[in-house]
């Protein structure tokens, strides 16, 4: 039912949702059929639209796929766009059962704030979902499918991530893991210059590394990925030569650094892989990260000599002087995400209710004009008094109204809330009768 077109615009508490699938939800593979790459976002962002989205932006990575929108009935909303995530990817809406999380007002905005602040990251406080919120919105601006409303949460969403960053040190989790696999690498290899990497897949923190490892000299670096547009971003981003996951196996072999994130069902590489590669290499040692979740790399690889296997918790072991000052910068940075998202509603709320203060200063000034006009040359206290009298005459007719109406109920009892709020907006107190004050 359409709301009064007097009444002020739903706040955006109230109209916000977040739905999609992440590392937690869903599997790789999953992921990847609910992936929207930039060709098919115009015609998807067109689609959302007809489905009664008013805006949104679509954050679509390898760890996750996710919609942030706006709409007048947010919960329908989101069933429609599970619908259309499950169109897009041309799998049955049955199989996103379980697999998609959704979430509304304030607890929307929570969860947008913290994937800005790299709070739902699989490394606490990697750099690169930032990046990604941001172009994401930057494309949603050029397509037409942000406006001010998301616009503004957009803005404060990066807001708070720039504030959990310079006032936490939410920003070194990261960096002691990356900083923990570039040491072992080299232990491993030596030198960077000359080497070869791979990475299968753009987890953000094998990216990170990659891109910590170009400053230290690397400067062949090739990526695979499942899906091809994501596939040649990545590459175009890493200045890196593309090759198709079908002959990763048989090109192993030539690469120094293998970095996999995927977290399919299946390992991306087996043990015999690895062991044929190690034998064409003539037993040269190779350093594999494995960033997934689950892993993508065979367990069994572990006992080859000259594999020098890693995955996230091993390097979370090595950099583990940090571990109680990421825990606290966490917890530091979780607080200004819930300050943050509180300062924004309030500020929402006060935005909402401007228009209102402003019609009513007009209808003053408006009523003030008429008694000047009417009377021009009336004294400052006869002026004063009709001014009162016109000011107060519509509000206390309707004041009586509404008590009449409620007579039945209130029998004598507290004020209404309306008198109620009459009274917190003037500051009066009540005034009691005469009996009352004997």
């Amino acid at each position: 039912m359409p709301a009064d077109a007097s009444s002020p615009p739903a706040s955006l508490e109230a109209r916000i949702f977040v739905t999609g699938a992440n590392h937690r939800t869903a599997g790789q593979e999953l992921r990847d059929a609910l992936f929207v790459d930039a060709k098919q976002l115009p015609s998807f962002y067109a689609h959302l639209h007809e489905l009664g989205v008013d805006e949104a932006m679509v954050l679509a990575t390898c760890d996750r796929v996710m919609v942030t929108g706006l709409a007048a009935e947010p919960e329908v909303a989101q069933r429609r766009v599970r619908t259309a995530l499950a169109e897009a990817a041309g799998i049955a809406d049955a199989r996103l059962d379980n697999a998609l999380f959704t979430l509304h007002g304030a607890d929307a905005l929570d969860h947008l704030f913290a994937i800005a602040s790299s709070l739902e990251s699989q490394v606490v406080g990697e750099p690169e979902v930032l990046g990604q919120v941001k172009d994401a919105y930057r494309r949603g601006v050029e397509l037409g499918t942000i406006g001010g409303g998301l616009g503004r949460v957009l803005d404060a969403a990066l807001a708070c991530a720039k504030r959990a960053r310079t006032e936490t040190a939410i920003g070194e989790c990261a960096v002691s893991i990356v900083s923990a696999a570039a040491q072992v690498a080299r232990e491993v290899l030596g030198r960077f210059d000359g080497a070869r990497a791979l990475i299968i897949g753009g987890a953000e923190i094998g990216v990170t590394l990659i891109e910590r490892l170009k400053g230290e000299g690397l400067d062949q670096i090739t990526v695979a990925d499942p899906l091809a547009p994501r596939g040649e971003a990545l590459a175009a981003r890493l200045g890196a030569h593309r090759l198709g996951m079908a002959d990763v196996p048989g090109r192993l072999a030539g690469f120094d650094i293998v970095v996999t994130g995927l977290g399919g069902r299946e390992p991306v590489l087996r043990g015999t892989d690895v062991d044929v590669a190690l034998r064409a290499r003539r037993f040269r040692p190779v350093f594999l990260l494995d960033a997934a979740v689950p892993p993508d790399i065979d367990r069994a690889v572990r006992g080859l000599d000259d594999a020098y296997l890693f995955d996230l918790h091993d390097l979370e072991r090595i950099a583990l002087t940090g571990q109680e000052k990421r825990n606290q910068a966490t917890a530091e940075a979780r607080n200004i995400v819930e300050d943050e998202v509180a300062r924004f509603l309030a500020a929402d709320s006060g935005r909402r209710a401007a228009p209102v203060v402003a019609d009513l200063r007009a209808h003053f000034e408006d009523v003030r004009d008429a008694v000047l006009r009417e009377q021009p040359g009336i004294s400052a206290d006869e002026a004063t008094r009709l001014l009162v009298n016109r000011l107060l005459h519509a509000p206390s007719r309707v004041l009586r109204d509404i008590a009449a109406d409620r007579a039945q109920a209130e029998k004598g009892g507290e004020p209404s809330a309306e008198a109620g709020l009459i009274q917190r907006l003037f500051g009066l107190a009540r005034r009691g009768t005469k009996d009352e004050k004997k």
